[in-house]
Parts: C-alpha cells; sequence; structure tokens
C-alpha cells in the first residue's frame, strides 16, 4: 500500500492528496480516477440559453417603449371615447363579435 503511486491533485492547502492513485491512473476515487467520475464531454456550463443576446435585449427595450407608448396614448384619451361593452335593449353588446344578424328594427319579425 505505501509503495503504490499517489494521487497528484492538490488540496486546497497546496499539499497533493495522499491517497493512493487508481491502478492505471493518476488521480484517486476522490479526485477524478474512478469510472464516471469528472466533468460530462461537452461543456455544459457554456451553452448559451440565448436571454441575455443582443437581439433579445433590443427585443425586451423595444416591447417595453411600444407599451409605455401605449399607456400614455391610452391616459390622454378623454373617458367616453372608447365604446362600451354595455348591451343595449336586445341584450347583446353594441358591436360584439359574432353578431351577424341585423337589429331588429331593420327584419320583418320586428315591425
Amino acid at each position: 500500500m505505501r509503495a503504490s503511486p499517489r494521487c497528484g491533485a492538490r488540496t486546497r492547502h497546496g499539499e497533493t492528496c495522499r491517497a493512493p492513485a487508481l491502478r492505471g491512473k493518476v488521480r484517486c476515487r476522490m479526485h477524478g480516477g474512478a469510472w464516471g467520475s469528472g466533468a460530462p464531454f461537452g461543456n455544459g456550463n457554456a451553452v448559451k440559453h440565448g436571454f441575455f443576446t443582443t437581439e433579445a435585449i433590443e427585443e425586451r427595450k423595444f416591447v417595453r417603449t411600444v407599451l409605455t407608448e401605449a399607456e400614455a396614448f391610452l391616459r390622454k384619451l378623454p373617458a367616453g371615447s372608447l365604446p362600451s361593452g354595455r348591451p343595449d335593449a336586445s341584450g347583446t353588446p353594441r358591436g360584439a363579435p359574432g353578431t351577424d344578424s341585423p337589429p331588429q328594427h331593420l327584419t320583418k319579425a320586428g315591425k
């Protein structure tokens, strides 16, 4: 056991690891000599996700300015200028989508 080669890894104190290296390896089982130990192939930590790319940052700035301008425009409008969704006498909202039938006063059934 004493004659076996030692692990070449450095500890936090700057000394070498005193554990024996695995057979045919330069490191011990705790410092990467074991099968499956160590970092995976291909640096997965360096994969770009695209959130901080120049295009994504510019797009977020553009959307932010459009929303700010739209909010400022809506605040300038008078209170009653937008059509309300209140129903008329027939009970259907004025200008509601999907109301293709003409008003009752224009049909034969309404007369």
